[in-house]
């Protein structure tokens, strides 16, 4: 159980992760100031809360985009296991290229892990604090940067089967993530409404936790702001969701509608 909710956090911090080749441009669809709450369910259970939040900071008189994804367990669920997972990015504000990253993790009293990220994109290099340094893949994001990416991407010609490649760093490894593009489809959210959503099904490796390789399919708003609406797992025990709850800070209405 306690490896079955580390992979929905997972999960739900790459609700969204896509790109190619285009050039991202903050403020198109991303807000500077923006806050976006989920609920995360295995069957029936709320089992733990998740945040995803952007700012601008400055650095060295360089303006970037702090983008924050954090999770943590709740009620009987946090009782039980206690997770609180925080990954949070310093990117670039016109290509999202992270320039440093960090990893917190905690796992009840047994597990605590935290690790810092330095990105040399100019040689294709990552400076771990943990594993130190490491060869990258051209255009290589962390995984909180990635999930931004697809944000100021134009996935309008997108055609249905269209696969497409991100090459992101995570867990001390190069990590190249596969998304299948499954078209559009109206998501509902009980405490929200219904709204229209890309939809993509990530390759997922089936190692006992997921039934099979399409066992996780993800769905991001279909209008201005692309922002992850939702995000479902079959897995060997049960089912899980990750589900919007509220949000603020938007660059463009939000078109839900009953």
């Amino acid at each position: 159980m306690k490896l079955t909710y580390k992979l929905i956090a997972t999960a739900a911090i790459i609700l969204t992760i896509a790109a190619g080749t285009s050039r991202a441009q903050v403020g198109v669809s991303i807000g500077t100031n923006e806050k976006v709450e989920y609920e995360i369910y295995y069957a029936f259970v709320t089992g733990a809360k998740m945040t995803l939040q952007t700012n601008l900071v400055t650095e060295n008189g360089e303006e970037l985009i702090h983008l924050v994804a954090k999770g943590n367990t709740v009620g009987l669920i946090d009782k039980i296991y206690n997770i609180m997972e925080d990954y949070e990015s310093w990117a670039d504000k016109t290509t999202l290229l992270p320039k440093h990253a960090l990893k917190n993790v905690r796992e009840s009293a047994e597990y605590k892990r935290y690790i810092t990220y330095q990105f040399d994109h100019a040689n294709h290099t990552v400076n771990s604090s943990r594993s130190g340094e490491s060869k990258i893949e051209p255009d290589c994001f962390d995984i909180v940067a990635a999930c931004y990416k697809v944000r100021a991407m134009d996935l309008s010609n997108l055609t249905i089967g269209q696969t497409i490649k991100v090459n992101t760093f995570f867990s001390e490894e190069n990590w190249p993530l596969y998304l299948k593009y499954a078209g559009i489809e109206d998501v509902k959210i009980s405490k929200l409404g219904k709204i229209s959503c890309y939809k993509f099904i990530p390759v997922v490796e089936v190692s006992g936790v997921f039934t099979d390789k399409n066992a996780l399919k993800m769905y991001i708003s279909a209008d201005g702001n692309k922002i992850p609406i939702r995000a479902q797992m079959s897995l060997v025990v049960g089912s899980a969701k990750v589900d919007i709850v509220n949000y603020e800070g938007l660059p463009n209405p939000l078109n839900f509608r009953k």
